[in-house]
């Protein structure tokens, strides 16, 4: 199923099916980017100029549901040349449950140069702590550290080939994770802090900085998420 872009009268956008990559918001300086595998329902809508990068996301029973609304990039540049990249949230949810197998609400994105997927996860739908059992059975802690009020776990993962990725290659790629050990659904996340935490355990991002984006994943379950603030920022060093 292609987007459907359909306004609603408050001004909201309506996207379901798949995007096909990142596609920019009219007079945004934000890219959204919707990806469903079965199920049906599952919708990323954004509230318009007026709310920045908010955005509700809703599926239902999907084998995985990503949606998410933030920087794009892609120039070749590494994160070094953005600043410090923050963003400020405030979000409600579904209850715990609601989000299948594993799920992550987060700052998520890529690098190329390597190709790198990554997650600065600050809550989800499952209970308990993330840890590698719900990333997968070959992730790695690599170490932890205090960020924005609280601990962070990092972790690394190789996903096997054949996994869907920003390139189409067919070879297992690496995973960074930072997983909050305390959930929030409001706060500031320091993004560019986190991405220097990681360089200090020897995981690097690629040269290549693809994206920064506020990201809902759910691997099942019947759910939403809702945010009233999503707003990303660059302060220079």
């Amino acid at each position: 199923m292609e987007i459907d872009g359909r306004s609603d009268k408050q001004g909201e956008i309506i996207f379901s099916g798949n995007s096909k990559g990142s596609k920019p918001l009219p007079g945004s300086p934000y890219f959204y980017e919707i990806w469903s595998a079965e199920g049906n329902d599952n919708r990323l809508i954004w509230h318009g100029l007026d709310g920045g990068a908010a955005f509700r996301a809703e599926w239902n029973n999907p084998n995985d549901f990503l949606g998410r609304i933030g920087y794009y990039w892609n120039k070749g540049k590494p994160y070094t040349e953005y600043g410090n990249i923050l963003c400020d949230f405030d979000f409600n949810r579904s209850a715990d449950g609601t989000g299948g197998s594993y799920s992550y609400i987060s700052i998520y994105g890529w690098s190329k140069n390597p190709m790198i997927e990554w997650y600065i996860v600050d809550d989800w739908f499952g209970n308990g702590i993330i840890g590698p059992g719900n990333i997968g059975g070959n992730a790695e802690k690599k170490g932890e550290f205090n960020m924005d009020g609280a601990v962070y776990f990092i972790y690394q993962a190789v996903r096997p080939a054949g996994s869907g990725n920003i390139e189409g290659k067919k070879e297992p790629f690496p995973q960074f994770f930072s997983i909050r050990q305390t959930r929030r659904q409001s706060g500031t996340i320091s993004i560019t802090e986190h991405f220097k935490e990681w360089e200090k355990t020897g995981m690097k991002l690629g040269s290549n900085m693809y994206e920064a984006k506020f990201l809902v994943e759910a691997a099942g379950g019947t759910g939403w998420f809702d945010a009233s603030r999503i707003e990303f920022y660059q302060k220079q060093s």
